[in-house]
């Protein structure tokens, strides 16, 4: 049996910033490496087509299927690009017959919302599990309706599954196939200059409450990968596919602070030379941290500082101290490691002065040199987006088009008499006021290189720190 793991083209959503946004961030469909290392352990061939990151037309895209000639199709997408999966299925199922199977947080959140009639089955939650009792009834052709996590149309009705479970022991996962992408092709721009590079995660779950975030998916508790099991995999990465920079996807890479010091003790004892960057809370960081993790090939860290205004800070439960997020900063520029600070507006109870409050922040603060500025988007399964249906905060769902829920020049909620063509608007001059600053004009220049320079408006996205945000935002 052969499985076909399709991962459609996304950067187009971008429109007129599409090359660019292709180039900084194509990331590698990890989920889909995962569930083609699961396959094979049920006996299966599996096959991968980033079709961004090999910039495929879907002809092309349809000619390596066929050629493959897989039993069944599987895909995955976030919510901003799930779009971009229904097309590409409702184009295979127009030349193909080939059972389609799509995953993934915006499919686990929404479930019968996503099961349009381009797919055959969903996959509810993470599949590590489940996934080979589903895969070894569909070879035998049984049914499949009763298998945990799974959605299947059975004698003209749906049938659901009981829930996925979750692995509790994540050194029980298989190793993903990176031996079936093209890691060749997917560069990220560092300090240190533009490397092959690669996504990793260590950890899974998240204790804190931000309500933006969805993070019921991977649940409260933390679950850890062993060391040994960490370092198996990397040296995997580093020594046998060349790659030389490393970016975790944690929630909060240094909340467990014994294990990161632990994991910069094994990098060091391995004697293993890669870069590597992720993100954290700024109350989670302090100079013995920074300086063990730069030692070991930190270049770069992200903080959510989203908003200066204290009562906001409150409503979206980030409870960080604006002091903590200067004093971070100032460790990371004394021991040269770049710091990016993504930052908000349109979030629960924002008004046009709480706007200008936080770009007058932004413009004071001379130790913070590298800030995103995105919209608040209310993604399904979050607090955020309960509140904005609820009309909390003085928030109101404007727009359902997932297509639009991108936090770059697109707004999706009104917040307090705000609509979204003036957040739009609003994101604009912030922009334009916060890189006006001249201390931040040489680091961003050092960051971004000629995308630095000022010529036409529609650098102020990019300048906006596209080039982290898309990455973390959409990579799951």
């Amino acid at each position: 049996m052969k499985l076909s793991l399709v991962f459609p083209s996304w950067c187009g959503s971008f429109g007129i910033y599409s090359r660019v946004a292709n180039k900084i961030a194509a990331f590698p469909p990890l989920n889909l490496a995962m569930i083609a290392t699961l396959a094979r352990q049920a006996g299966w061939e599996a096959q991968i087509i980033d079709a961004e990151v090999e910039q495929l037309d879907f002809p092309q895209v349809l000619r390596r299927v066929r050629e493959f000639n897989p039993d069944l199709i599987g895909m995955t997408a976030t919510t901003p690009f799930f779009h971009r999966v229904e097309e590409t299925a409702r184009q295979l199922k127009q030349h193909l017959k080939t059972p389609i199977i799509v995953g993934g947080q915006h499919v686990s959140i929404l479930a019968d919302k996503t099961f349009s009639d381009c797919f055959d089955y969903l996959f509810l939650g993470e599949c590590e599990l489940t996934l080979k009792e589903f895969l070894d009834k569909f070879s035998r052709g049984e049914p499949v309706g009763g298998v945990p996590g799974i959605m299947a149309r059975e004698g003209g009705r749906v049938v659901r599954g009981p829930e996925a479970p979750r692995l509790a022991d994540l050194d029980a996962a298989p190793l993903p196939a990176r031996d079936l992408l093209r890691n060749d092709l997917y560069f990220s721009g560092t300090p240190r200059g533009r490397k092959r590079y690669t996504c990793f995660q260590m950890t899974r779950g998240c204790p804190f409450r931000c309500v933006y975030c969805a993070n019921d998916l991977y649940g409260k508790r933390i679950r850890r990968r062993g060391l040994a099991n960490v370092f198996q995999e990397l040296e995997w990465i580093v020594h046998d596919l060349g790659i030389r920079h490393v970016f975790f996807i944690d929630d909060t890479l240094t909340l467990d602070r014994k294990y990161i010091l632990d994991f910069c003790d094994e990098v060091q004892k391995r004697s293993l030379r890669f870069t590597f960057e992720g993100s954290t809370r700024a109350n989670c960081w302090d100079e013995e941290l920074a300086t063990r993790l730069k030692a070991c090939g930190r270049v770069r860290i992200s903080f959510g500082l989203e908003t200066a205004v204290p009562e906001i800070l409150k409503l979206i439960q980030k409870d960080v101290a604006l002091e903590s997020y200067v004093a971070a900063n100032r460790i990371n520029n004394r021991l040269g490691i770049e710091t990016i600070n993504s930052v908000m507006l349109g979030l629960p109870g924002d008004t046009r002065a709480t706007i200008k409050q936080t770009v007058d922040f932004l413009c004071r603060a001379r130790d913070i040199h590298h800030t995103t500025y995105g919209i608040a988007i209310p993604h399904p399964g979050t607090e955020l987006y309960r509140m904005a249906e609820n009309g909390l905060h003085g928030l109101k769902l404007i727009e359902r088009d997932f297509s639009k829920y991108q936090r770059h020049a697109s707004a999706v909620m009104e917040v307090n008499g705000i609509l979204p063509d003036e957040l739009t608007r609003l994101q604009r001059e912030g922009l334009r006021r916060i890189y006006s600053c001249w201390w931040r004009i040489l680091p961003l220049i050092r960051r971004l290189g000629v995308l630095a320079l000022p010529p036409p408006p529609a650098w102020d996205i990019l300048r906006s720190g596209v080039a982290s945000g898309f990455r973390k935002t959409e990579i799951q």
